[in-house]
C-alpha cells in the first residue's frame, strides 16, 4: 500500500473511539479498508487499462497513478482559467472544468466499484456488523474522492494564492469542498436517471456510453480551448441575465464574496446557493438516493429481471439480425464469407471493450474536422457552394477524412479479450480463410463507412449541389481503395481471434500513415482534376474496380499464410 493510502487510512481511523461507541468494530473496519485499498492500487484506471492489456503488466500504481492525473488536469485548469481577466469569469471557467473532470474521473474509474456487489457474499457472511460494514464503503468513497480532490485543487490553490494572497485559500477551500458535494450528487442523479429508465443489467453499457462521451469532451477541450482563450480575455460573463442557472458560476461567485465582500445582489445569492444547494442534494442523496440505488443494486445482484431483461435483448437481437442479414445478402456470397460478416457484425455490437477503442474516434473524427476548418480562415459555406479554391479544399478534407472511423475499426476487429474462443474458425471445415476475412471487412465497412459516406454525401449535395457529385462519389471509391490495399497487408487475421496484449503500436501507426500519404497522394490528384468532369467519372469507375478486384483477392488468403501470422 502506497503512502497516500496509509495517510488517508490513519486519517480516518483517527477517531476510532468514536466508532466504538457506534457500535463498530475498529479491527475490522481497518482490515476492510486496507484489503479495499490495496485491491484500488490493482485495479486500473481507465487509461492503464489500454497499457495492461497491451503489456501483459500487472498494475500496482493505480492510486499514484490516479492522483497524477488529476494533479496534471488541476493544473491545467488553473493555467487555463488564470490567462483570463475577469476575476468571476475566471473562476467559473475553473470550476467547469473541475465539477466536469470530477464527475467524468469518478464514472470512469470508480464506477465498478460503487456497483460492486461482492462485498455482500464476502463480507457479510463473515462477523461483520452493518455498522461496520456501511461505514467502511461510506470511508472507501470518502478516501478516493479525497484522492482525486487533494491533488486536483492542489495547484489551483497555489496559483491562485500567488495571484490573491493567503487569504484566497480560505475562500478557495469551501468552494472546493462544496463543489464536490455537488457533483457527487449529480453523478448519484445520473445513476439513479438511468437505473429508472433501464435494467440494471445494461446499466454497465449505458456507463461505457458516458465514459466515451466524457473522452471525446476532453479531447475537444485539449484541441479548441487552448485556440480560443484570446478571444475570452476580456470576457465578463456575470453580465449575462441567466448566468446564475449555471451552477459553476455559484462556486465563483461564493469565493469573490468571501474573499472580498461586496453589497451585490448576484454574489450573496452565488454564496447562498454555493453552500444550500450542494448541503441539500448531500441530503438527497442520503435520504433517497442511497436507498434507492442499494436497492437496484440488489437487483444486480440477485438477478430478479433477468429474465425481463433476456426477452428485451432476444427481441433486439432478432431485429437486428434481419437488418445484417439482409444486408449480409446484398454484398456477400453464401457460405464462410457471409458468415464472417454476420458474426463479425454481432461482436462489434455486443463486445464493450471493441466499442470503448472504436466509438470515441467518432467525436476525434468531428474535432479534427472542425480544427481544420477553424484554422481555414475566411471559409463560407458560400466558397463550398461555389467550389472555388477554398470550397474544393474543405470538400476533399471532409470526404478523405470520413473513412479515420473505418480505420479504427479495422485496428480492432481482429483483437478480443476472449480470443480463445476462436477456436471454431480452425475446427469449422472452411477451405479458404480468407473468405472468413472477407466477410469481416466488408462487415466494418457496412457499419462505419457506408453510413458516414451516406451523411457526407447528403452534407455535400445540399450545400454545392448535384455538380458535386462525381468528384464525392471518386473520394469515396479512392477511400474504398485505401482501406481494401490497408487490410489486404495488414488485416490478415480472423475477427476477434488474438489477445488485446499483443497488439502491435508499429502496425496501428504503420496503417494510419499509410492511409493518411496515399490519402493525401489521391486527394492533390484529385484536386488538379477537380473540374474535368469527364476525366473524374473514368477515374471513378476505374478506382471501384480496383476496389472490388483487392477486396475479391482478400478472399484468396490461405490457412498456411494465416496460420504464420499467429505464430509470430
Amino acid at each position: 500500500m502506497n503512502i497516500f493510502n496509509k495517510i488517508l487510512l490513519k486519517l480516518v481511523l483517527f477517531p476510532s473511539g468514536l466508532y466504538t461507541r457506534m457500535g463498530v468494530n475498529v479491527n475490522h473496519l481497518k482490515a476492510i479498508l486496507t484489503t479495499k485499498l490495496m485491491m484500488d492500487d490493482r485495479r486500473p484506471n481507465s487509461f492503464q487499462q489500454m497499457q495492461q492489456k497491451r503489456r501483459k503488466k500487472t498494475i500496482s500504481t493505480a492510486t499514484l497513478s490516479t492522483m497524477l492525473m488529476a494533479l496534471i488536469a488541476g493544473g491545467l485548469f488553473a493555467f487555463i482559467s488564470a490567462l483570463l481577466d475577469n476575476t468571476l469569469t475566471k473562476f467559473t471557467i475553473y470550476f467547469s472544468f473541475y465539477i466536469t473532470f470530477l464527475a467524468s474521473i469518478l464514472i470512469a474509474d470508480f464506477t465498478s466499484v460503487l456497483i460492486d456487489v461482492r462485498d455482500s457474499y464476502i463480507i457479510l457472511p463473515k462477523p461483520v456488523t452493518d455498522r461496520t460494514f456501511v461505514l467502511s464503503r461510506l470511508l472507501h468513497i470518502f478516501i478516493h474522492v479525497c484522492k482525486i480532490v487533494l491533488p486536483m485543487a492542489l495547484p489551483g490553490a497555489v496559483i491562485f494564492v500567488i495571484n490573491y494572497g493567503a487569504w484566497a485559500i480560505a475562500a478557495f477551500a469551501p468552494m472546493v469542498l462544496t463543489a464536490t458535494l455537488f457533483t457527487i450528487f449529480l453523478i448519484n442523479a445520473c445513476y439513479i436517471l438511468i437505473l429508472k429508465i433501464t435494467t440494471p443489467q445494461k446499466f454497465q453499457n449505458i456507463i461505457s456510453y458516458i465514459q466515451i462521451a466524457f473522452a471525446i469532451f476532453f479531447y475537444a477541450c485539449y484541441q479548441l480551448v487552448p485556440r480560443m482563450m484570446g478571444r475570452f480575455s476580456g470576457l465578463d460573463i456575470s453580465r449575462g441575465k441567466a448566468i446564475i442557472l449555471l451552477p459553476p458560476f455559484w462556486f465563483a461567485g461564493g469565493w469573490q464574496q468571501i474573499y472580498s465582500p461586496a453589497n451585490s445582489i448576484q454574489l450573496w445569492c452565488c454564496l447562498l446557493l454555493s453552500f444550500a444547494v450542494p448541503l441539500f442534494s448531500l441530503w438527497l442523496v442520503i435520504k433517497y438516493f442511497a436507498p434507492a440505488f442499494n436497492q437496484k443494486l440488489a437487483m444486480i445482484g440477485g438477478g430478479t429481471t433477468e429474465g425481463t431483461a433476456l426477452n428485451k435483448v432476444v427481441k433486439k437481437e432478432k431485429s437486428t439480425s434481419s437488418y445484417s442479414q439482409r444486408l449480409a445478402g446484398l454484398i456477400t456470397r453464401h457460405g464462410a464469407e457471409r458468415s464472417g460478416f454476420i458474426f463479425t457484425w454481432k461482436m462489434m455490437l455486443r463486445s464493450r471493450d471493441f466499442k470503448m477503442k472504436v466509438y470515441p474516434a467518432i467525436g476525434y473524427m468531428i474535432v479534427i474536422l472542425v480544427l481544420m476548418f477553424f484554422n481555414m480562415r475566411g471559409l463560407t459555406l458560400n466558397d463550398i457552394s461555389l467550389q472555388d479554391d477554398k470550397g474544393r479544399i474543405a470538400i476533399l478534407i471532409v470526404i478523405y477524412f470520413s473513412n479515420l472511423l473505418l480505420v479504427s475499426a479495422l485496428g480492432q476487429i481482429t483483437l478480443s479479450d476472449k480470443f480463445k474462443a476462436a477456436w471454431v474458425f480452425f475446427t469449422a471445415p472452411v477451405d479458404v480463410p480468407g473468405k472468413i476475412l472477407s466477410g469481416a471487412i466488408k462487415a466494418a465497412i457496412s457499419q462505419f463507412f457506408f453510413p458516414v459516406a451516406a451523411v457526407t454525401l447528403i452534407a455535400l449535395i445540399s450545400l454545392a449541389g448535384i455538380s458535386v457529385i462525381p468528384n464525392a462519389l471518386f473520394g469515396i471509391c479512392n477511400e474504398l481503395l485505401i482501406t481494401g490495399v490497408s487490410a489486404y497487408f495488414i488485416a490478415d487475421k480472423l475477427p476477434f481471434s488474438s489477445p488485446q496484449s499483443i497488439r502491435s503500436s508499429s502496425k496501428g501507426m504503420l496503417r494510419v500513415f499509410s492511409v493518411m500519404i496515399i490519402g493525401s497522394l489521391l486527394a492533390v490528384l484529385q484536386y488538379i482534376l477537380y473540374k474535368i468532369t469527364p476525366v473524374i467519372i473514368i477515374l471513378t469507375i476505374l478506382s471501384a474496380v480496383a476496389s472490388w478486384m483487392v477486396f475479391d483477392s482478400i478472399k484468396k488468403y490461405t490457412w498456411k499464410k494465416v496460420q504464420r501470422r499467429y505464430e509470430e
